[in-house]
């Protein structure tokens, strides 16, 4: 039974497309990462999803740098008034 053949009724042939290029490259692909990486080149709405992740991760990480930061300062601080 070919599988192809019961494609979706709703099923866009951009989707159609993007899941084919994605088929043909799978064997390209070392590891998960590549292929979401080759999804998303495909995809305009995930790579801006995908930037928004990477922004708040970077700014998640910029706040616990910072506050590690102040906690130094702060230690360092109360160390020089003892």
């Amino acid at each position: 039974m070919n599988v192809h053949a019961h494609a979706h009724h709703g099923e866009t042939s951009r989707s159609k497309e993007v899941k084919k290029d994605l088929a043909e490259g799978i064997s390209d692909m070392n590891t998960i990462e590549d292929a979401w990486k080759a999804l998303v080149a495909k995809s305009p709405q995930l790579q801006v999803d995908q930037k928004a992740e990477e922004f708040i991760s970077k700014f998640r990480q910029d706040m616990r740098l910072q506050k590690e930061r102040s906690l130094l300062e702060f230690q360092e601080m109360l160390a020089r008034g003892s």
